[in-house]
């Protein structure tokens, strides 16, 4: 697991970041001066969600914008958990942000939210994917995450499965099934062109959508003896991805 660049200073989110000097404005800057009281003189950390971590000097602070003094940057690896897609339905209420937010701490390259037939609520927020954008770079913050993850716009199953396809066209297409008869997730080898699981909604899949799964080389795989929601489900296979992932490139970690 990547550590933060200097881990007792506090985080804040900037992009880009270069030699000599950046400015954080908006909620950064509000929460660097207002909530953390962070003053003139005060080193801190940035990171830019990519991969790149500075330390910093305030040189100037209001509540709106503050600038900072760039004193050294590095640029980190991607680890390997960065090739681990959830593409997941959609839960109701703050249960998806709660997803969003411990996928986004255990690692988790990216999130697709998906809309199957039986997913219950479809986000009608036309900034939704930015709000959760927003979540993750919350998490990662707290968390010490150096890369941010990709949150796609939500999506039919079809294009899913399409831009997925296109994307990592070489990866490991699974899926989280309550069947006694999948193999367990934990005996998947892991492999470097990424692995993507795909989390169905409480209602179950369809026939049509089994069907199409199957047809697409999409394997079942058993997460647990229990059925497990949609959120509790993606964290449970992140959860394992990841450590799989630690396991198998241990000196990556």
């Amino acid at each position: 697991l990547i550590k933060t660049f200097v881990m007792d200073l506090i985080r804040f989110y900037c992009k880009p970041i270069s030699k000599p000097s950046v400015e954080l404005s908006g909620s950064e800057a509000h929460h660097l001066s207002a909530v953390r009281r962070l003053t003139v003189g005060d080193k801190v950390e940035l990171f830019d969600g990519a991969g790149t971590v500075a330390t910093a000097t305030i040189a100037t602070s209001t509540n709106k914008r503050v600038s900072l003094r760039v004193d050294e940057i590095k640029t980190l690896p991607k680890p390997p958990q960065e090739q681990i897609v959830i593409a997941v339905s959609i839960a109701k209420g703050d249960r998806f942000d709660w997803m969003i937010e411990k996928c986004t701490e255990l690692g988790v390259g990216r999130i697709s939210p998906v809309i199957f037939e039986r997913t219950v609520k479809q986000p009608r927020n036309p900034h939704i994917t930015s709000r959760w954008n927003n979540l993750a770079i919350a998490a990662a913050k707290q968390s010490g995450r150096v890369f941010l993850p990709r949150i796609d716009n939500p999506m039919t199953l079809a294009d899913a499965i399409k831009i997925l396809r296109k994307d990592f066209p070489q990866g490991k297409f699974l899926l989280g099934s309550p069947s006694a008869e999948a193999p367990s997730l934990t005996s998947q080898p892991l492999t470097c062109n990424g692995v993507i699981i795909f989390i169905g909604p409480e209602g179950g899949l369809t026939e049509q959508e089994q069907t199409f799964l199957h047809n697409n080389g999409v394997q079942p795989v058993r997460l647990a003896d229990t059925i497990l929601r949609i959120e509790t489900a993606a964290v449970a296979s992140a959860s394992i991805l990841v450590a799989l992932s630690m396991i198998q490139y241990p000196h990556a970690h």
